[in-house]
């Protein structure tokens, strides 16, 4: 996607709405969880019905944790979120600050790692101590860090087209700061609108599951909240990182997979990337997908439901020592 066509789709699309899970045997769970002064993070858990499952089978599971993108939120894992659950997998859905229906406080940290320290209090909220985390984009960044951090709780870690980066700021962020008084218009949300559905199909390899009606759903909910959305795109581009990625990769200990798509698209991790994670990270792996291009949760999330199945399952072998 092109820079700036992705980030007037963030000020109108941070948060998309809640997926409604229409069957009675899912348990779903909205929840907003305080983790600071003005700092609310949006968390939704789903859990399977286990009437028919072992107690054993059950506990050994670990709990998946979707990290969805700045365009995402819950909406955007639905496929992904549902693949799991058919499996028997309890799954939260948790939206850093400033990203899908969290908050977007103006006077906050920013940086990836103030958002990791954030989803590890959600975590603890929900005590959840045994989880493979599931970055998409940007946020494959907050897994990292917290994967690096969180050793005993993160037993596994894929990564939905998302390298590692050092801030969330990007050109885009910056021309969309620029241009925000036109965004801030009806005229303006009209063109953003449709750069966002262009760019959508660009980003994609199998352009079937851009819709109007999914479009809509990408698109909608945020814009009441536009001068939000601009608040939290202004501290994304002004934050500072305390921790360089490259320093807290070797802390990394568990399995970290990457999925790509073989179309190239202009946000795909980059070779130096790549290069990155394979020199610091112990056990990783980068694997593509074939006729796919970066929105892999859509285009391909059978693909990405094998791929977390398989690392929950490799989490249940004992750990070397």
């Amino acid at each position: 996607m092109h820079p700036f066509a992705a980030t007037l789709a963030t000020v109108l699309a941070i948060t998309a709405p809640m997926h409604s899970v229409r069957n009675h045997d899912v348990d779903t769970q909205a929840r907003r969880i305080v983790v600071a002064r003005a700092e609310t993070l949006a968390v939704t858990i789903f859990a399977p019905d286990r009437t028919n499952a072992s107690p054993s089978n059950a506990t050994s599971r670990p709990t998946i944790v979707l990290l969805p993108s700045q365009i995402g939120s819950v909406f955007s894992m639905r496929h992904i979120t549902g693949g799991l659950l058919a499996r028997g997998y309890s799954v939260a859905v948790i939206d850093a600050l400033g990203m899908g229906v969290s908050a977007r406080p103006g006077m906050a940290d920013y940086s990836l790692t103030a958002q990791a320290r954030r989803i590890v209090i959600v975590l603890d909220s929900l005590a959840l101590r045994h989880v493979v985390l599931v970055g998409q984009g940007t946020s494959a960044s907050i897994a990292y860090r917290l994967a690096s951090h969180d050793t005993a709780r993160v037993h596994a870690l894929l990564s939905i087209a998302g390298g590692p980066v050092d801030r969330q700021a990007t050109s885009g962020v910056r021309l969309a700061l620029a241009f925000s008084i036109l965004i801030d218009t009806p005229i303006g949300r009209a063109f953003a609108r449709r750069k966002f559905s262009s760019a959508m199909r660009e980003h994609s390899a199998d352009t079937q599951w851009c819709t109007a009606d999914v479009m809509a759903a990408y698109l909608a909910p945020y814009e009441h909240d536009l001068r939000g959305s601009l608040r939290a795109l202004r501290g994304m581009n002004d934050a500072s990182e305390s921790e360089l990625i490259v320093d807290r990769l070797p802390h990394i200990r568990v399995p970290v997979r990457l999925l790509i798509g073989d179309k190239p698209t202009s946000d795909r991790p980059t070779t130096p990337q790549i290069a990155m994670l394979t020199a610091h990270v112990s056990n990783f792996r980068v694997d593509t997908v074939r006729a796919a291009g970066a929105m892999l949760n859509e285009e391909r999330a059978g693909v990405v439901v094998d791929h977390i199945v398989a690392l929950a399952m490799e989490t249940r072998r004992p750990r070397a020592p």
